[in-house]
């Protein structure tokens, strides 16, 4: 039973010298679906089992990983994370966390999943390619279209008497698709997420994609000069990813977060809320209990543009003083947990995107930043390249692309005019479109 693996683990410290433990273990069932040509092309299976073992004794940290359920792998683990531990530099920071409490329970877990055959799983993406085909006779190939399942089971037992586990079940639909005209082709993605099978539509995914690829279908150069801007959702999402390391206390305390000492200012627009929510079941990042067993809650970072707080672990809340915001993720099995997001969302707002073309006037819909995440870390500067559509008196008019904006993420953020009622998941970074009154552009 995995309860006994903690009491071999326990036991192996005690008989090395002492120490409080904790163990991590993560089952995972994977299926995916590929269509191509018109009928399956592969399907993958993957189950894997991970285990991770920390060691606190003496004011130091070791971590040690494994893959199999057993007294052997389990002395083995436990002697590789004494020995990093010891040969560690001591902290008084390290130790299990502080955080006590009941779970909460999101709906993450549909198990119904055991119900859907493989049949119908291959037919929903080959279905997939054929309707995203079919969206426009411009339509020419689709590169993948695939259904991806996965199933996760995560339990944790520690030497303060902790212990739980969650689970989640989740399906994952995308495409991408070339559109051509003459000698000009345009690419198309679409995609879905749902917690069960049947929450994903076939036909919202196809179209996705087949109107992303035809709306950039004769593309011209913009001229030089400051535009009014709507950044559309995935947009915003993309600029909103930027900001990632710099709302984590570990970077923070490293002064490598252009969030640093600006706690309690105002940091955006007032119509910005930015937070992170494990608890919210359509991001990606859901769960119960942080990678270190603290009961996961909501955390506001930006209220009303001022910047409220961090993301800490025990370990970086204990160094900022700010105690864990239960925010310790497990970026891989063989990777020692460390602070990181959940789900990172920007608070959706009541104009729709046509009411915000109309509000902006003229200007240009962003719908593609192109390597944003190029933008530098500790500033916020960036200059990167993007596409989008022209808009003119709030009607889209043709679509625009080699051109390149530059500025500054907080900046932008400062500029927010209007938030979008379109709020959308992007994986476990989400965002409505955002209005800005300006925004500068290289182009021809």
């Amino acid at each position: 039973m995995p309860e006994e693996l903690f009491g071999l683990v326990e036991r192996e410290v005690a008989q090395r010298g002492g120490g409080q433990a904790e163990l991590y273990l993560v089952r995972e069932r994977a299926r995916r679906y590929d269509a191509r040509g018109g009928g399956i092309d592969s399907i993958s299976i993957a189950d894997a089992l991970s285990l991770g073992v920390r060691i606190f004794r003496n004011g130091r940290m070791g971590f040690s990983y494994g893959f199999r359920e057993s007294g052997d792998e389990i002395a083995r683990m436990v002697e590789a994370a004494l020995f990093c531990a010891d040969a560690s530099d001591p902290d008084p920071a390290y130790g299990l966390p502080d955080a006590d409490g009941e779970f909460p329970e999101p709906a993450l877990y549909d198990p119904a999943w055991e119900s859907v055959g493989d049949s119908a799983k291959a037919g929903f993406a080959a279905d997939l390619e054929r309707r995203t085909l079919a969206f426009d006779p411009r339509m020419k190939r689709v590169r993948s279209a695939s259904l991806k399942e996965t199933v996760t089971e995560a339990r944790f037992w520690n030497s303060a008497g902790r212990g739980g586990s969650w689970r989640a079940s989740h399906y994952f639909a995308s495409v991408e698709s070339v559109a051509e005209q003459g000698d000009e082709g345009q690419i198309g993605y679409g995609f879905g997420f749902g917690r069960r099978f049947a929450d994903l539509e076939v036909d919202t995914v196809a179209k996705e994609a087949g109107l992303r690829a035809v709306r950039m279908l004769g593309a011209r150069r913009l001229p030089t000069g400051h535009y009014a801007a709507v950044l559309e959702n995935g947009a915003a999402a993309d600029l909103l990813e930027v900001l990632i390391p710099s709302f984590l206390a570990s970077q923070v305390a490293k002064g490598k977060s252009m969030l640093a000492g600006k706690r309690g200012r105002t940091i955006a627009s007032p119509m910005v809320d930015i937070s992170d929510d494990p608890l919210d079941a359509q991001g990606s990042g859901s769960q119960a209990f942080d990678g270190e067993g603290s009961p996961c809650r909501r955390n506001v970072l930006v209220e009303e543009g001022v910047l409220k707080g961090y993301l800490a672990d025990a370990f970086w809340g204990r160094k900022l003083g700010t105690g864990t915001t239960a925010s310790c993720r497990r970026p891989g099995s063989k990777t020692a947990p460390t602070v990181g997001i959940s789900n990172l969302l920007i608070a959706p707002g009541d104009k729709t995107p046509a009411e915000m073309l109309r509000r902006a006037g003229s200007g240009i819909l962003l719908t593609e930043f192109l390597g944003i995440h190029t933008a530098d870390p500790i500033s916020g500067d960036f200059s990167v390249g993007a596409a989008g559509i022209r808009f003119e008196r709030g009607e889209e008019k043709e679509p625009v692309r080699g051109f390149a904006v530059s500025g500054n993420v907080l900046s932008l953020l400062r500029q927010v005019t209007e938030v979008g009622s379109d709020f959308r998941w992007f994986g476990n970074v989400g965002s409505p479109s955002l209005a800005v009154s300006e925004i500068a552009v290289g182009g021809e």
